[in-house]
This record gives C-alpha cells, sequence and structure tokens, in this order.
C-alpha cells in the first residue's frame, strides 16, 4: 500500500509539486487557506468535481515545499484510488503511523516539527469524521486538510464529532473576475462607487464584454479555461456530469435506476432559471415523483444544480412552494442542452451566472440560501438574497430596453419590504430612486 502512495507523493523524491498539477489562474480562496495553515483547525474543501480543489491542495502543497516544510512532512492520499479507499478504510490509522515511522523516520507522538496531511475526496473513506477526531483529540503536530464532492457525506461525517474544530470553504467553478484575471473593488450597494468603477474599466469594456460572451458558453471550470474548441469543451464537462453520477452518487447511493438519474439531469438543463415542477419531471421519465425529488437531491448534494425557495417569512410556506433550478456551472448546463443558445438562452443563462456569483458570497455558510419571490399576481423576481443583514433583491434583464411593466415584480418587492433593488442589464447603468440598473459585466466583475 505505501508503494501506491509513493506514487501520489512524488515530491518526496523531487522535492517540487509537478508543475502540471498546479494551476494557471490564482484563486481568490488561496490567501485564505495559506494562513489557516498555521491554525489547528482542520480545513475542509467543498465543491463540485474538477471545480479546483484537489489543485488548491497541490498549491497549498508547494507553498509549505517553498517555505522550508521538508516534503518528507507532507502527505498527499486519493481516495479516488480504489485500491487506496479499500485498504485506509481498515488501515488508515497503521498507515498514518508507517508514513511518520518510515518516511518522516520520527514516531508519530514525537514529531520535531508539523505534517500535514491531505486527504482527497474524503467523503469516499466510512466513518472519517471519527477517524480523523481520533487523530485530533491526540493533540499531535498533525495539520488535517481534507476535500470532498458530497456536501451531505462530509457534513454529516464531519458531525458533532469536529464541531468547532473545522474550517468549511465551498470551491465553486472560476468566477467571472478569476476567468478574466480583472477585479474591482467596490461596494455594489452604493451607487457612486458602482459609477467610479465603470469608469475606471471604460478602456477595457470591449474586451470585457468578449469574455463575458465566452464565460456565458464555456462557464467556469478551470479545465476548460483554455479550451478554444467549444465543441471540446462541451465533450470535458459532459465527462464531469458523468464522473459526478459515477462516482459520488452511484458508489454511495442505492440508484435502482442510473439511467433515470443521467436522463434527469440532462432534462434539468432545458429548466435552469425556471421554477420547476417534479409531477412533471416524473411524467416524463415514467417513474415515482418521490423518485424525482430523491434524484434532485442527490445532483445537489454533488454540486451539480441548485434549487432556490420562494421567499417568505413564514418557513413553511418558502418549504412547500415550487423550487427554481439553477446549474453551479453555466457551461456545464449548455454541455447538456440540445438546442441553439439563442438571445431568450443567453438571459437564462445570465441569471443563472448572476445566482452562482451571489451563491459565491455565501460560500462560508454551510447551508446558504439563496431565493426568489413572487407577488400575488405572480410577478417574479429573480433572485432575492441576505447580505449583512439587508434584503436584496436583484432582477436580470439582460437587454438595454427596459421599461417599468419589466420590473414590476421587483418593484412591488421594494415596496412591500422597503427595500433597495438592482436590475442586472446589458449595458445600462442608471439609478432611480430605491432601484440600481448594472451592466452584467461590471457586476459580475465587482462581485
Amino acid at each position: 500500500m505505501l508503494e501506491e502512495i509513493i506514487i501520489q507523493n512524488a515530491w518526496w523524491k523531487t522535492k517540487r509539486v509537478s508543475e502540471s498539477k498546479l494551476g494557471k489562474i490564482k484563486r481568490s480562496e488561496f490567501d485564505l487557506l495559506k494562513d489557516e495553515l498555521e491554525g489547528k483547525k482542520i480545513i475542509c474543501l467543498l465543491g463540485p468535481r474538477r471545480s479546483g480543489k484537489t489543485t488548491l491542495m497541490y498549491e497549498l502543497i508547494e507553498h509549505l515545499l517553498k517555505n522550508g516544510v521538508s516534503e518528507r512532512n507532507i502527505l498527499f492520499i486519493s481516495f479516488d484510488n480504489p485500491k487506496i479507499r479499500l485498504n485506509l478504510q481498515h488501515n488508515f490509522d497503521e498507515t498514518i503511523r508507517e508514513f511518520s515511522n518510515i518516511i518522516i523516520r520520527e514516531p508519530i507522538d514525537r514529531l520535531s516539527s508539523n505534517a500535514y496531511i491531505f486527504l482527497d475526496e474524503i467523503h469516499k473513506l466510512d466513518d472519517w469524521g471519527n477517524i480523523i477526531k481520533y487523530w485530533q483529540d491526540m493533540g499531535l503536530k498533525i495539520k488535517f486538510i481534507v476535500s470532498g464532492s458530497s456536501s451531505l457525506r462530509i457534513l454529516k461525517g464531519s458531525g458533532e464529532s469536529l464541531l468547532g474544530r473545522i474550517n468549511f470553504h465551498l470551491i465553486l467553478p472560476l468566477k467571472f473576475s478569476e476567468f478574466t484575471g480583472r477585479a474591482v473593488s467596490a461596494d455594489f450597494g452604493n451607487y457612486n462607487d458602482i459609477k467610479k468603477a465603470h469608469d475606471e474599466l471604460l478602456l477595457e469594456k470591449q474586451e470585457l464584454l468578449i469574455k463575458l460572451d465566452e464565460y456565458i458558453l464555456k462557464g467556469g471550470f478551470p479545465e476548460v479555461f483554455d479550451i478554444t474548441d467549444m465543441e471540446r469543451a462541451y465533450e470535458v464537462l459532459k465527462q464531469y456530469k458523468t464522473l459526478t453520477i459515477n462516482r459520488d452518487i452511484l458508489d454511495l447511493k442505492d440508484i435502482k435506476e442510473p439511467r433515470i438519474l443521467s436522463d434527469l439531469a440532462d432534462l434539468l438543463s432545458d429548466h435552469m432559471s425556471q421554477r420547476i415542477s417534479y409531477s412533471a419531471f416524473a411524467d416524463i421519465l415514467n417513474v415515482k415523483m418521490d423518485t424525482i425529488k430523491n434524484y434532485i437531491s442527490y445532483l445537489e448534494e454533488c454540486f451539480l444544480i441548485y434549487t432556490a425557495y420562494l421567499y417568505s417569512k413564514k418557513q413553511v410556506i418558502s418549504t412547500r412552494k415550487e423550487k427554481k433550478l439553477f446549474f453551479i456551472d453555466a457551461g456545464l448546463r449548455n454541455s447538456l442542452l440540445l438546442k441553439e443558445i439563442d438571445d431568450l438562452e443567453k438571459t437564462k443563462i445570465v441569471e443563472n451566472i448572476i445566482f452562482f456569483h451571489i451563491l459565491s458570497l455565501k460560500k462560508r455558510e454551510l447551508f446558504p440560501k439563496i431565493f426568489y419571490w413572487l407577488d400575488k399576481a405572480r410577478n417574479e423576481v429573480d433572485i432575492v438574497v441576505t447580505l449583512k443583514n439587508e434584503v436584496i433583491p436583484i432582477e436580470v434583464k439582460y437587454s438595454d430596453h427596459i421599461g417599468k411593466k419589466d420590473i414590476r415584480g421587483l418593484i412591488n418587492f421594494c415596496d412591500e419590504f422597503k427595500t433597495r433593488g438592482m436590475v442586472i442589464t446589458k449595458d445600462l447603468l442608471r439609478n432611480e430612486g430605491n432601484i440600481m440598473f448594472i451592466p452584467a459585466w461590471l457586476f459580475l466583475i465587482i462581485i
């Protein structure tokens, strides 16, 4: 088994991480994660497959190597390897002791300096929380950094056993600012701040608009960042869906009809940014409605999709009403869609992108909640989010010709809840009373 692990830890020989394992784009989370390496809490990276969790782990390893940590004091184990997973399920403690005795060459309870143990896709290890707790409770010089692409398995595994001992970080696909390499700091609730940022970016505006068109089609998964052929990019993204279903759902759930699960994911792609009907999907796929509900929860658990609730002050109403569907990445969704992306589709995609960026503002929350809203006449507000104790309604209209009729739901929400609202436009920037109109390209660079 140690021979298998040696293959995953090439730096024990080379004293560096292979360039191919390091990311080309600096992630916004890196500096925070780097600082947390000095703390005692477990670092846990959560997020969809291929969003950059493993790459961040390798970048943290490279950082440790460059800052004087011995290569022998760094262990990386991927539980995606079936052989390693099956062996360590029963021999985890023995493996850690072997690593200490054979690689570090010091007893585990008398380490002269910190050991850093990176455990990738740890949700595949049954009862992982109690296993790690055992080592945490010993008070040894060990720092654990773990990752997982199944939220429920990770959170159940950490449970009460690691309460207060673990920091969670949601690692999502690239934001637009990461995709472009351009970010501007501004308070998107302050029009003067927004206008100042707009003026600063005027010379770059056309380039940013071109990049936004690319981002709308391709999304933010790091692996497709450099792929210019959209057909090839979509082939890669389709593999993500298959990989997630096979490794994070079928491996962990008792699924009797895996084809139905795959077909449902494809079917959902045509309902992005829309309210969904479980019964309608059940009729189309000829299965029970409970099956649809379960399968959608599995897809959400593995970060492929996200469902937003109706905004209401009454929790029971919010829970019972129909949900609204979003994909974690627009490019992934586009790869599953079997029709041309016209202007109407582009508007739905931009709404999904805005939702994803709003979600990124709340990613330190374990179960971030984002809503939509309907008034009595069923006029909709696309997104409702609470930030810094302020309720903010956001309407996405990817156009520059927007009348009051187009934002009737937003106006009604602002009147009813006495708050400010935002309209995300194509290229319209203005402030009208308690409603601000902001171009999508600008909003995405700022957020």
